[in-house]
């Protein structure tokens, strides 16, 4: 049996008359005539019932019609499908993000790009910047939203969003009521901080801003996620220094105060140049098309 047979039966199950469906079909009477004699001989049934006036279809052949269209339909979608995985406009796109980012870029533009893309299905994974690195060299993730600076040169960076430090103090601090402050004041104060090895770019962007205001920070305790340090601000543990944008966490006894000479975070899309999954050049026009380097840390609050 040959699909073209079942496009043929289809169209003359439809028109139930030969001229008319050889015409629809571009082809002559004759071969519609023989094509469907072979299909009937092939299935050992008769699918239409021919007189000199009419053309019927059997029972056999209005069961066998409901199935031909389901068939066809499903080959349809086949082709379509296979034609958007091409493309990058259906499929899977496996994409790591550090939590720093969930209070900004990340909400906007998986959002983003599930409106655009609805037949994309989208998994992700939080985990620190370092091993995001790793799981892109390795093919474990096809995209990453994290610090540029903390991927190795085989990766490819695209900036997407910019965003100062800010000084996360515990409620009752003895700066808590300034509009902004610089960080040579916390010099006498307690440090949280993430560990160097789960971001070299996030602990010496800290510590170099530090370091030109005269003093190295006293560290008290490390800990991998932005969140986690926001919560033991809360607790009295220290201080720290943290994106701008985890204001919107609304972390209970936490005060968030702007830093005079602000250093800025920039925010990267980071994939393998060895990948093959047409996804991620989809989601990078998402980020692209969105301009998020271009809005404020307002605009981004009031959209995630």
């Amino acid at each position: 049996m040959e699909l073209r047979q079942l496009r043929y039966f289809v169209v003359l199950a439809e028109t139930l008359h030969f001229g008319r469906a050889a015409s629809l079909l571009h082809i002559s009477q004759p071969p519609l005539s023989r094509q469907i004699a072979m299909l009937e001989e092939e299935l050992g049934v008769v699918l239409f019932q021919r007189t000199q006036r009419s053309v019927q279809l059997t029972a056999a052949g209005q069961r066998f019609y409901g199935d031909a269209r389901s068939v066809l339909a499903t080959l349809d979608r086949a082709r379509s499908h296979a034609r958007a995985a091409e493309l990058g406009d259906a499929g899977t796109l496996s994409a790591g993000f550090m939590f720093a980012v969930a209070c900004s870029v990340l909400p906007i533009l998986t959002r983003a790009y599930a409106a655009a893309f609805p037949r994309i299905e989208v998994k992700l994974r939080e985990t620190i910047p370092t091993t995001l690195a790793e799981d892109l060299r390795s093919g474990k993730l096809d995209v990453g939203i994290m610090y540029s600076s903390d991927a190795t040169d085989e990766l490819c960076t695209e900036t997407i969003f910019r965003e100062p430090l800010v000084a996360a103090l515990p409620a009752g601090h003895r700066l808590e009521s300034r509009s902004a402050i610089s960080v040579a004041e916390l010099k006498d104060d307690s440090f949280i901080i993430s560990p160097r090895d789960a971001s070299p770019y996030i602990y010496n962007t800290i510590t170099e801003h530090c370091r030109q205001a005269g003093f190295m920070p006293q560290v008290r305790l490390e800990t991998n996620f932005q969140q986690t340090i926001v919560n033991l601000v809360g607790q009295r543990l220290g201080v720290a220094l943290v994106h701008n944008s985890m204001r919107s966490t609304h972390a209970d006894n936490v005060k968030f105060i702007p830093l005079l000479r602000a250093p800025f975070i920039d925010v990267a899309l980071v994939w393998s140049a060895a990948t093959t999954n047409p996804c991620v050049a989809r989601f990078r026009q998402i980020a692209q098309h969105l301009g998020l380097t271009e809005q404020t840390d307002a605009t981004l609050q009031a959209c995630a």
